[in-house]
């Protein structure tokens, strides 16, 4: 039970350890004179301190999440994660907020201008935040298609600027030509995903996109994680009464309609297809420290999707053209790295919406994403970038080499990279607590 007037963690990793950091306070039991005065203690029980932690989080790679989103301008999250054991590198919220505030209890001034914030600073975006995954969905359809067997990795479209499904015409951003698997995830084709929706069930897709965590709980250990929505059958007729229609999933099928995520369970997608097939926790204890000695945490246990080889073999290849040939994430290339990588667009309202709304504001602005690993074949980073109405997705990719750069500079003991001079925001209070 904690006392009235203790100081208790308020978010992020000091409210989800608070039990750890407390520690037990001591008593002492004293006799006192007629006046108060202390003659003689009786007994006395000596206050336990809490334990110290050591974070996953790299410092410098969490800067460089910040200052990047700083120097660009926009809105949004990063998460940076080990794909192997599930470590969180960096993990930002921007706009951020000081958790210090917070700690003594916050005066109702800067309370008042937090919550009123139209950026939302309180809001983890990275965990709390969901919206439409865009073309890094298309990872998903990828996965099911070849481990249902429903097409080999050489399975042709010929793209003429869109197809007609159901027969409505659903828009390609351009003519690719004829692309097969890989080609079709480096131009991010949206008629051979388009196809693929046509050939796939949504519970089919559905069973994928949870295998790989999308629509589901990471499980970090940070409060108030929000589960994201991947449709199915059984969800639209407990939601809305009325069965699915195959019309539909062609829309799912590039990561619109009725499908949102959030940053994290992007992360956590990427870092299985980076891994070969294995779905981490990611978590940000490190170790614990109590009577001088460090005692690591350990990682929670993956749980293993079973992905067949030429699938990851295809995806890769896939994802490492997007980047390194003519695809739509060249801004992410670190050529002696090897970056693999998958940008998305994701409209938050249509064009005709759009259109009829007669406005050209910020929030009708499309979000921009972009997936990340490195290097191709034994990757020992793996993330997400979400820029906030940045309109296009491959204007998130600088965020992420940016991460990359600094990562992989501290792995090799070189300088870190510089950016130009910018203020950058508080380290991320979803991380700091307070």
């Amino acid at each position: 039970r904690i006392k009235p007037g203790v100081v208790v963690g308020q978010s992020g990793v000091e409210q989800e350890y608070n039990s750890l950091l407390m520690g037990e306070d001591g008593t002492r039991r004293v006799a006192v004179n007629s006046i108060g005065r202390e003659m003689e203690t009786l007994d006395e029980v000596s206050p336990d301190e809490g334990l110290q932690l050591q974070l996953t989080i790299d410092i410098d790679v969490q800067r460089a999440a910040e200052n990047a989103f700083a120097l660009e301008g926009f809105t949004g999250a990063a998460v940076a994660l080990d794909p192997q054991s599930g470590e969180v590198i960096a993990l930002a919220s921007l706009p951020a907020y000081d958790p210090n505030d917070f700690a003594l209890g916050i005066d109702s001034d800067k309370w008042s201008k937090l919550n009123g914030d139209t950026l939302k600073p309180l809001q983890n975006r990275a965990l709390q935040g969901r919206y439409s995954p865009g073309s890094t969905f298309k990872l998903v359809m990828a996965v099911a298609a070849l481990e249902e067997g429903v097409v080999t990795e050489d399975f042709e479209v010929k793209c003429r600027g869109g197809g007609t499904f159901y027969g409505r015409f659903f828009r390609c951003h351009t003519a690719h030509g004829t692309v097969a698997m890989d080609e079709a995830l480096e131009k991010s084709c949206n008629t051979y995903f388009y196809t693929l929706g046509g050939m796939i069930d949504v519970d089919i897709i559905n069973h994928w996109a949870i295998a790989l965590g999308l629509g589901e709980l990471s499980g970090i250990d940070l409060p108030h994680e929000v589960q994201g929505l991947v449709p199915s059958r059984v969800w639209k007729r407990e939601r809305m009464g009325e069965p699915w229609y195959p019309g539909e999933t062609i829309s799912v099928s590039i990561g619109q309609g009725a499908v949102s995520v959030t940053p994290i369970s992007l992360a956590v997608m990427m870092s299985a297809v980076a891994n070969g097939g294995m779905r981490i926790v990611p978590h940000l204890l490190k170790a614990t420290r109590t009577d001088g000695e460090w005692i690591t945490a350990g990682s929670p246990k993956p749980t293993f999707v079973g992905l067949e080889p030429k699938t990851i073999e295809t995806i890769r290849r896939g994802l490492w053209m997007a980047v390194n040939r003519q695809g739509t994430g060249g801004r992410g290339r670190l050529p002696q790295w090897d970056v693999i990588g998958k940008t998305g667009t994701a409209q938050i309202i249509s064009l005709e919406g759009r259109e009829s709304a007669k406005s050209t504001d910020r929030d009708f602005r499309d979000h921009g994403w972009f997936v990340f690993a490195a290097p191709r074949e034994k990757p020992k980073i793996a993330g997400v970038v979400f820029a906030e109405h940045s309109e296009h997705g491959y204007l998130a990719a600088p965020i992420a080499k940016h991460i990359m750069e600094t990562f992989f500079a501290k792995q090799e003991g070189l300088p870190l990279p510089n950016l130009p001079a910018s203020s950058s925001p508080v380290v991320s209070a979803v991380v700091a607590g307070g």
